[in-house]
């Protein structure tokens, strides 16, 4: 079983280039914002006379902490491409003629570049900053840059926070290799101060996969950028609010709470479901759809007033909705439902399956794998159930129906399947008071770490249509307005 994290306790705003990378990986390139031209030009100059001279050049470069330096030299290639191939790290240690061809030459196979490349190579001499280079490590640099290959067509950066140490550096490699064609040290800038706010949107964006994030309560735009000095210290500044804000709302909440709601119907996979939520999270609750597909309902204009409330509330118990496929309610009716259902689906040849069996089904179940937290950003590759699966939801809605109280006997057999069949999910309750609010879920189960409310909602036919949504979405609406006023987060 996999441990299930509260969403809470997931979101968080990286300030610096590794951290991001490390988050998002390629798609990092959705956030950043091209360097001022007079920063390009340092390095459009620096290809130019490479490729005219036939031999690579060396470039400390200065910045601030925090301006962007990293970022800069990794993403320069997607800024100048015609100039410009894919960036190398050099981590830490001595750097010698051997590791820079080494780095080099990997760089070129890894990224498949033809033998007659003439794109410049960038090799980024990363951990370094305040430990500048040796006479020896200068030596080896220069022998580098002079080497027919890979050598001749690459630029070696060496970043640093001081321009007294970036001078001297510049200045002792000169002594050694000659002057160089380009002005050295490079000064450079990070990107423009306009563009940090929604720098810090698309970051809070992209590294948790969720939208208006800024709803919360930390709104990057309502941040001054001009009272720090490097869009690094801004995104500090704004993500110690965003974790001091995360950990509010985690201790308003005593034990972290998060809500299933489970759409159990004849089908077979999720259907409109998807048009009520997000993409990064599989079942996440977006706040704009589910207003957007419900605009004139009672409970849609009463959300509507209250919009970054909603996006709190969605947040704060990192709710999600989810289809119950026939594949899984009819075996879990059949083995624990009452008899007036189970002897209905008797009547049809419906065999009951064994506990072993049942969680088969439940593990491949979106609903199983929110609740083992093995879930991801898609849904269950699942198409229509088996046919007598369907068949017999279908004549166990006509012949049992789920009026009339029947839908609380199904949930009991539901919950005494979690109970009975997965004991390792937690303590089980079913239909009683959560002992810390006033709100008795369907199904609510408890850990260590969090507790989950499952609603279920039992409905016949092909339900999760597009004639539905706004049906579907007014529930949801309604469960969520429930959880928020008990929750002491909204009157009514």
């Amino acid at each position: 079983m996999s441990e299930h994290q509260h969403l809470l306790e997931q979101l968080r705003l990286p300030s610096r280039f590794e951290s991001l990378v490390a988050a998002i990986g390629p798609e990092v390139a959705q956030i950043l914002v091209a360097p001022e031209d007079h920063v390009l030009d340092v390095f459009r100059e620096c290809a130019l006379h490479i490729k005219a001279r036939g031999r690579g050049l060396f470039l400390p470069l200065y910045a601030r902490s925090g301006t962007g330096k990293t970022t800069l030299v990794t993403s320069v290639g997607s800024w100048l491409p015609e100039e410009f191939g894919p960036t190398a790290r050099l981590a830490g240690g001595d750097v010698s003629a051997d590791r820079l061809r080494q780095i080099a030459e990997a760089l070129s196979d890894d990224h498949g570049l033809p033998a007659n490349e003439k794109r410049v190579l960038v090799i980024n001499v990363d951990d370094r900053e305040s430990d500048p280079p040796s006479d020896k490590e200068l030596s080896q640099i220069k022998s580098f840059l002079r080497e027919n290959g890979v050598g001749s067509r690459s630029l070696v950066v060496w970043p640093e926070t001081s321009l007294t140490t970036a001078t001297k550096m510049a200045t002792d490699f000169e002594e050694r290799a000659g002057k160089s064609p380009v002005s050295i040290p490079a000064r450079v800038s990070g990107p423009p101060i306009e563009s940090w706010q929604d720098t810090a949107v698309a970051t809070l964006k992209l590294v948790n996969g969720l939208d208006s994030l800024e709803e919360l309560g930390v709104d990057p735009r309502t941040y001054d950028p001009c009272t720090e000095k490097t869009l690094g210290d801004f995104l500090d500044r704004i993500g110690n609010d965003f974790v001091a804000l995360l950990a509010k709302l985690l201790a308003e909440t005593r034990k972290p709470l998060r809500v299933i709601i489970g759409m159990a119907s004849e089908s077979g996979k999720a259907g409109v479901l998807g048009e009520l939520t997000g993409s990064s999270r599989y079942g996440f609750l977006d706040a704009d759809k589910l207003l957007g597909a419900t605009p004139n309902s009672v409970i849609g204009k009463w959300w509507s007033t209250r919009r970054g409330l909603l996006v709190q509330t969605i947040v704060r118990l990192d709710a999600r909705i989810v289809h119950l496929s026939p594949s899984l309610t009819v075996p879990v009716v059949r083995r624990f439902g009452p008899e007036a259902a189970s002897s209905v689906l008797e009547k049809l040849g419906i065999n009951s399956r064994p506990p072993s069996d049942i969680t088969n089904y439940f593990e491949r179940a979106d609903f199983g794998r929110l609740l083992l937290g093995t879930d991801s950003a898609t849904a269950e590759i699942r198409g229509n159930p088996a046919h007598d699966a369907r068949a017999a939801f279908e004549l166990l809605a006509e012949d049992y129906g789920f009026g009339s109280g029947n839908d609380k006997k199904l949930n009991q057999a539901l919950g005494d399947y979690l109970t009975q069949g997965k004991p390792d999910l937690g303590e089980v309750f079913i239909e009683k008071k959560l002992p810390y609010m006033p709100l008795i879920p369907d199904i609510a189960i408890d850990t260590e770490e969090l507790v989950t409310g499952v609603e279920l909602h039992w409905r016949s036919g092909d339900f999760l249509t597009t004639a539905n949504r706004s049906e579907i979405a007014q529930y949801t609406l309604r469960k969520l307005k429930a959880y928020a006023i008990e929750s002491g987060w909204a009157s009514d």
